[in-house]
């Protein structure tokens, strides 16, 4: 019984803590500019794959040979499976006019690092001018390990008379790490654009009454293995998009019965309705409750994207009541403006001559 009331006496108090909080959060739904950018002249682009590296294992049993040669076929058709998921989001994007899959050979052997390969930019000169291309995606690099391991256990196995049965059994777990590396170069300015890493860990297991028993009963893993390199191409591809964000921010609704009631109304969805009664609040005597006032408006104004008016109206809330959470807030929309100038010059048209 004191347990209930004990649980009844927390919840009551935590809805007066809500119900008397002085500010109310609301989402804000933002474009954010792409994560890489690319020059708008960038029209046709060549992708090169990378070359595939496997990790030996120390102990060189029978298995684990067989496992690697199965590995090194995997890891050709999972590299694939990333070149041809950058593919189809580069073929999707209306900025290029042209993609083009180039050999692979044209990776500097020599100079393999334990980062992968870095084309020179004579080869990258010379890859643009023969294929006709603007700039190089290149998948520089393809590492593949993948741990073994064994422990006896048991599994159930029919018998002679259709009854099942626990017996003795292997378990093998297969833990495959994959990193690939992806690089964007431009030869008209000799620029590496981006330089980006993938790690994946897939873990596939399984059992059977003897190690490669338990091997084949393993359920796709090679399924699997290429569809998270596929995505690891369509993910790179994507860092050239504009994406959807959400942000956090916080209003005042208590202070005056005009902020409770326009509390009210953003809570219907009125928001033009609560933006008149902190309008008025932004001539009270009370400079706190009118730099509230003057910040709630310039909250509004950054929810519906008016990040100009946004900032006008946080600097009145500041000239009116300085507060290090109003000097933090203009920093912030300081940001968002900054982000917004580069969404719109990634958008931007190519300047053509006449």
């Amino acid at each position: 019984m004191r347990r209930y009331f004990n649980s009844t006496a927390l919840l009551v108090l935590l809805t007066i803590i809500v119900s008397c909080s002085s500010t109310r959060n609301v989402e804000i739904q933002t474009m954010e500019p792409a994560k890489v950018s690319l020059s708008n002249t960038i029209k046709r682009v060549g992708i090169i794959g990378g070359k595939v590296h496997l990790k030996e294992a120390k102990d060189q049993t029978a298995l684990n040979q067989h496992i690697a040669r199965e590995n090194q076929q995997l890891a050709l058709k999972a590299r694939d499976a990333a070149i041809n998921g950058l593919y189809n989001v580069l073929a999707g994007d209306k900025r290029f006019d042209t993609i083009i899959l180039l050999e692979d050979n044209a990776q500097n052997e020599e100079d393999l690092t334990i980062n992968g390969n870095y084309l020179d930019w004579n080869t990258v000169e010379y890859l643009c001018q023969k294929n006709k291309v603007d700039a190089i995606f290149s998948m520089a690099y393809y590492d593949s390990d993948t741990r073994v391991s064994l422990k006896k256990t048991t599994m159930e196995q029919l018998n002679l008379l259709r009854v099942k049965e626990k017996v003795a059994a292997q378990q093998i777990t297969l833990e495959t790490l994959i990193e690939n590396g992806w690089r964007i170069y431009d030869p008209s300015s000799k620029l590496l654009i981006d330089e980006f890493t993938f790690n994946n860990q897939i873990i596939s297991t399984a059992k059977g009454l003897d190690p490669y028993e338990a091997l084949q009963a393993i359920e796709d893993r090679t399924k699997n293995i290429v569809a998270h390199s596929k995505q690891t191409g369509s993910s790179y591809g994507a860092r050239l998009q504009p994406y959807e964000h959400s942000i956090s921010r916080d209003y005042y609704v208590r202070g005056t019965p005009d902020f409770e009631q326009a509390e009210i109304y953003t809570l219907s969805g009125d928001w033009e309705a609560a933006a008149d009664l902190w309008k008025k609040e932004t001539e009270n005597n009370d400079p706190k409750i009118s730099s509230k006032a003057c910040y709630n408006l310039a909250i509004l104004n950054e929810r519906n994207n008016n990040l100009a008016e946004a900032m006008d109206w946080a600097h009145k809330a500041y000239s009116k009541h300085q507060t290090k959470k109003i000097a933090e807030y203009i920093e912030s929309l300081k940001y968002r403006q900054q982000q917004h100038e580069l969404l719109l010059l990634q958008q931007s048209e190519p300047l053509t001559s006449k």
